[in-house]
């Protein structure tokens, strides 16, 4: 899995891409990062592109990701958009937004554009494109 982040401190924006094979461990680790980062609030809204990911993770293995993702103040408080296209990604990302607290924080989306429109952050196009 290859990952790579920006907090972009004047929109109050995270912007996750993430590509390769995906595995639980490596995601929790890598959410970590990101809360660890000293640029990162739990208020800043983002966008995780998955749309070169393969997901290598079960069901169950997603449910302990989401709920341990629900009992940190690091999540909840924004909203995220996930960007993906491959057909077990996009239904892993959906039965993660179901086991988060406020279905409404997440949504869900095959373009950049749809992903910024939820978020409310048209400067989000400034930094992914769509393919």
């Amino acid at each position: 899995m290859q990952y790579t982040y920006q907090i972009i401190t004047e929109h109050e924006l995270v912007i996750e891409k993430i590509t390769g094979e995906v595995t639980v461990e490596a995601l929790a680790e890598k959410t970590q990062v990101v809360f660890s980062d000293p640029l990162y609030a739990p208020t800043y809204n983002g966008v995780m592109d998955l749309r070169n990911a393969v997901s290598r993770m079960s069901k169950v293995e997603l449910y302990g990701f989401a709920s341990l993702i629900s009992e940190t103040e690091m999540f909840g408080q924004s909203k995220w958009a996930i960007i993906a296209d491959d057909p077990i990604v996009v239904a892993l990302s959906h039965i993660f937004q179901q086991r988060i607290p406020d279905q409404n924080t997440l949504g869900i989306f095959c373009t950049v554009k749809a992903a910024a429109e939820f978020i409310n952050c048209p400067e989000v196009l400034n930094y992914l494109q769509d393919e």
